[in-house]
């Protein structure tokens, strides 16, 4: 029995998985960057099961290769990277890793609604590049949060983590979510699309990407938001159409905007996003902590553990692969 493990995780939770199934064979990525597709579809060929990052496509071309796979476990919490009606169709069972990036993310989006708000990187620019002549009544001013509305777009455990940061802080917070929410903390409403947009100081993503979410955010949702006001991304980077933002943001129809997340990753280097001064951008760090990465890895193999041991994985993407006792 081969596991291939497609990221450079943790050392810790690879000895873990030696001690804890020493009759299992270990492949683990242990190079600098990421795995080239062209060495992980051959890593495929002989894998039982697989832990992949969300750099990695799980695809036909994949599945076509993967013969002997049984079980694939995502780490992350995003599954974009899935083909789930291939995966289905194949049996191969797919995992992902929900709960344990919660509060990490969430302190990242509150991370980049700060620097934003109080142009905390322009303010550091002029300070390394020596720019910086002494204290100033009117110098790098910025906004505060308090009191100010936020809109969360999506309601899932992230966003319910920012959530409670947000009312700590003393802000509004608006939920646009296609569920009926029965119950809400006091003085957080549910509204529709188009009040979030209009209404909202600082939107914030945090939806999956799918067919329903692709460039969600784009002229006619930018033409709808407020000129003072920030987009946060911490989500998953087509959810937003970049180029839009950059209009928008040149045209002064959007007053800043904070990406963890980009269409493309890496960004290229000829990106107009690097170029506007009041766009905070991160290297797609929202779960980047050490306490967090190895949570992630950790659930991961439980994940793949589970089913060694004859039982149901614990965060299934496709449930009716592992039918439910009668």
């Amino acid at each position: 029995m081969q596991l291939a493990v497609t990221g450079r995780i943790n050392p810790r939770v690879i000895d873990h998985i030696l001690r804890e199934r020493p009759d299992l064979t270990v492949k683990y990525w242990s190079e600098p960057g990421t795995i080239s597709r062209r060495q992980f579809l051959d890593w495929a060929t002989d894998a039982d099961a697989m832990i992949t990052m969300l750099t990695e496509t799980v695809d036909r071309e994949v599945l076509d290769r993967a013969l002997r796979l049984k079980i694939v476990s995502n780490m992350a919490v995003g599954y974009d990277n899935f083909d789930l009606e291939e995966l289905k169709r194949r049996k191969v069972l797919a995992t992902n890793t929900p709960d344990v990036l919660t509060e990490s993310t969430a302190e990242l989006t509150v991370a980049l609604m700060l620097m934003v708000m109080r142009r905390l990187r322009f303010a550091e620019d002029a300070l390394r590049h020596n720019q910086w002549k002494g204290w100033e009544p009117d110098a790098f001013l910025g906004s505060e949060c308090v009191g100010k509305t936020l809109g969360l777009v999506g309601f899932g455990r992230i966003a319910q983590a920012v959530m409670r940061r947000a009312v700590v802080f003393g802000m509004n917070v608006v939920v646009f979510t296609r569920r009926r929410l029965n119950t809400l903390p006091g003085g957080v409403r549910q509204v529709s699309w188009e009040e979030l947009l209009t209404t909202s100081d600082i939107v914030s993503l945090h939806v999956p990407l799918n067919a329903e979410s692709f460039h969600l955010i784009d002229d006619k949702a930018l033409s709808q938001m407020r000129s003072t006001a920030v987009l946060i991304n911490t989500a998953r980077g087509a959810v937003v159409d970049e180029n839009a933002v950059i209009r928008a943001l040149k045209a002064g129809k959007l007053a800043g905007a904070g990406l963890d997340v980009f269409e493309k990753e890496p960004l290229s280097a000829a990106s107009e996003l690097r170029m506007l001064p009041q766009v905070t951008l991160l290297p797609h760090i929202g779960s980047a902590t050490v306490e967090t990465r190895t949570a992630m890895a950790e659930r991961a193999w439980r994940n793949i553990a589970a089913f060694l041991d004859g039982k149901k994985p614990l965060d299934l993407l496709i449930p009716e692969l592992w039918p439910e006792p009668q």
